[in-house]
């Protein structure tokens, strides 16, 4: 029997994910795009914190009354609870920078698009469901409201490349349409990060970037790297209430070499990185991101020894050997993320990184 509060959670879920539903089914077009995805990120972030509030019976972050975020919620679920796996993160997680878009800025997304997102989110919201409470979708909601497709796509490849085709028809020399071009192409590109696992939204250069090259006639391919290794799984058939349709990763296609490929090896893109936007976390920020004080977050940082490593920590020193600027990266902010939830002890970290500063201190004088 699940506790009165995780009843709680799962009912403001199904009645969010219904209202998602409904509003992408609607015939106005009003609003629908933010409007959809607004209502299903909160029907997940209720969801997971069911899961999570039934195991831990507590959804907060530690030392905080701040109540679990859905990127928290998602990396949970998955590395500690394991009730979802790295295909449903990425639906979720694009699902997420959909919602944090819709909210703080414009998006446009057209039905194929809209459809992969939605239907993919209700194949996750039924397996999770069925493990936390053994309901299926049909004993809490008609099967007449499922999201319904005229003609539903079948592969991603062919949803991403036709949506990038309108971007770069919008980017037409005297079109003058860009900000819709901009509007299209944030949904592609929460897409694509969440697939290569970047959790952190694009920074602005990275979206002008990825609109100079659409202009410049790159293929979707290689703007879309992360793109490449998803696959849709099983046949999107409206008439079957509960056809389960889902995003997989392909093991052989969607951990893309981000460097020069060497001769012979199979490599599906490259794209050079500068070193601002991969490392463009700020120490100080890092105990935001996490919801802790700056203070903790240093203490994270020494704890997982992120200085370390390479692909984790960058810095750049002066001619005479002063730091100049140091960096993290999103790998850094995930592994942060992760350790958390498996339960790292936060005060025990403060405690042992401040006596690090303070045999530091004690050695200078």
């Amino acid at each position: 029997m699940v506790a009165r509060k995780t009843r709680q959670y799962v009912a403001a879920a199904v009645e969010s994910l219904t209202l998602a539903i409904e509003l992408f089914n609607r015939p106005s077009p009003t609003g629908r795009e933010h409007a959809t995805v607004m209502m299903a990120a909160h029907s997940f972030e209720m969801l997971l914190k069911a899961a999570i509030y039934e195991d831990r019976n507590k959804v907060k972050f530690s030392g905080s009354d701040r109540s679990f975020d859905l990127g928290k919620c998602v990396a949970v679920a998955e590395t500690s609870l394991g009730i979802i796996d790295e295909g449903d993160r990425v639906v979720l997680l694009a699902l997420k920078e959909d919602r944090d878009a819709a909210t703080h800025d414009v998006i446009v997304m057209n039905d194929d698009v809209l459809w992969l997102h939605l239907r993919s989110a209700v194949t996750i919201f039924r397996k999770v469901l069925i493990g936390l409470t053994g309901q299926d979708l049909t004993d809490v909601m008609p099967g007449r409201v499922l999201p319904v497709s005229a003609t539903p796509p079948t592969e991603v490849g062919l949803v991403v490349g036709k949506e990038f085709e309108q971007i770069s028809e919008l980017l037409r020399p005297g079109k003058r349409r860009s900000a819709e071009a901009r509007a299209r192409l944030l949904p592609l590109m929460s897409l694509d990060r969440a697939a290569r696992g970047e959790t952190a939204p694009p920074t602005e250069g990275e979206i002008v970037r990825t609109l100079q090259a659409v202009k410049d006639g790159t293929d979707w391919a290689t703007a879309f790297p992360g793109v490449v290794g998803l696959q849709l799984v099983g046949s999107p058939r409206p008439s079957d209430q509960v056809q389960e349709i889902s995003l997989k990763i392909d093991p052989k296609r969607g951990e893309l070499p981000v460097r020069l490929a060497r001769e012979g090896e199979d490599a599906a893109a490259y794209r050079e990185i500068d070193t601002f936007d991969r490392y463009s976390l700020k120490l100080s920020r890092l105990g935001e991101k996490l919801e802790l004080t700056r203070h903790q977050g240093y203490a994270v940082i020494h704890h997982l020894d992120l200085k370390s490593d390479p692909a984790c920590y960058r810095c750049k020193t002066t001619s005479k050997g002063n730091i100049a600027w140091q960096g993290l990266s999103n790998r850094a902010l995930e592994r942060a993320r992760k350790a958390l939830a498996d339960g790292l002890d936060v005060d025990a970290a403060v405690t042992r990184y401040n006596a690090h500063n303070a045999s530091k201190a004690k050695k200078r004088r």
